[in-house]
């Protein structure tokens, strides 16, 4: 079954989680093997952040990443004001300087995620906060932070963009704007959801298949059919449009399907419909099923009622 693509901020947000868990994760045990015992502490706490905040980024993604990202930036600047947290063979200027440049990084990524405020913020936080020498040209880096907090901001427009062109054609292609009805792409999205849903609350989930000849070439009658299969279904079932004369429909815990049918005949009287207990079926399975029927049977709906399946 297809599945539609992953947003472009989820993408970002799993790779920056997978960057934190195995590349920070990874740095941070080995610095509890080898390092000092201030950077000890800080591999220590960098884990333990992280083993709590991770669990919570399914239920709350932006709130959680921005948590583990300002902890992360907190605990670089208090690393910076340890005396012990010199990394061996190099002298403390140095290792301000290297931690200036990893702080660029720490920007844009939260302006990718966090937008420009959040940017603003953190760079007043880190020349406000961040350790540099007494000497040197210390300040060239603040233009730096500004330009790489620049440069995720100009990401994060870009992933919002992206993401509104996604959503366009995705319900470009989950929606038939003649009838109003969702499309067999979005069936086939659909029908998994409906199959567990069926599943754990006990109930039936059928499924309907319709032949229409008489609206194929008439955009009109595709626009009224649409509004009388809406009408007539309850609330939460799923109508679809095949494609050309096919329609199907999936219903939970429906009743009876003869309302439905008998709206549908009053209006379009060579209408031809079957249905299909499809618990446990596979999407293919069910339309095998409702095609066999379908195209075996030349009876009109009225005359097939009996034969329909009840709830």
């Amino acid at each position: 079954m297809p599945h539609l693509p992953e947003p472009v901020g989820a993408w970002f947000h799993s790779l920056y989680w997978r960057t934190a868990l195995f590349g920070g994760g990874a740095l941070a045990l080995i610095q509890l093997g080898i390092g000092a015992d201030a950077i000890k502490m800080i591999a220590m706490a960098y884990l333990t952040v992280t083993l709590i905040i991770f669990p919570l980024s399914e239920r709350y993604p932006q709130g959680a990443l921005m948590v583990h990202l300002g902890m992360a930036l907190g605990l670089l600047i208090w690393a910076l004001q340890q005396p012990g947290a010199v990394m061996p063979g190099w002298n403390r200027e140095l290792v301000l300087y290297a931690s200036a440049t990893l702080a660029t990084l720490f920007l844009t990524v939260l302006a990718l995620f966090g937008g420009p405020w959040v940017m603003v913020g953190g760079l007043i936080f880190l020349v406000a906060l961040m350790p540099h020498p007494e000497a040197g040209p210390y300040w060239a880096v603040w233009p730096l932070w500004a330009l790489g907090g620049l440069v995720g901001w100009a990401v994060f427009r870009a992933i919002r963009r992206l993401e509104a062109t996604q959503q366009e054609l995705s319900q470009v292609a989950l929606f038939d704007r003649q009838t109003g009805l969702s499309t067999r792409l979005a069936l086939e999205v659909d029908y998994e959801r409906y199959q567990a849903l069926a599943s754990r609350s006990d109930q039936p989930l059928l499924f309907s298949y319709w032949l229409l000849p008489d609206v194929q070439q008439n955009p009109q009658l595709l626009q009224e059919l649409g509004h009388i299969m809406r009408e007539a279904v309850q609330q939460g079932d799923g109508l679809y449009h095949m494609g050309d004369h096919l329609f199907c429909g999936l219903h939970i815990g429906l009743l009876s399907g003869h309302e439905l049918t008998e709206r549908l005949s009053r209006r379009f009287p060579n209408a031809r419909v079957v249905w299909v207990a499809c618990n446990g079926l596979t999407l293919e399975e069910a339309l095998r099923q409702a095609q066999e029927l379908l195209y075996r049977s030349h009876r009109r709906p009225l005359q097939s009622l009996a034969g329909m399946p009840r709830a």
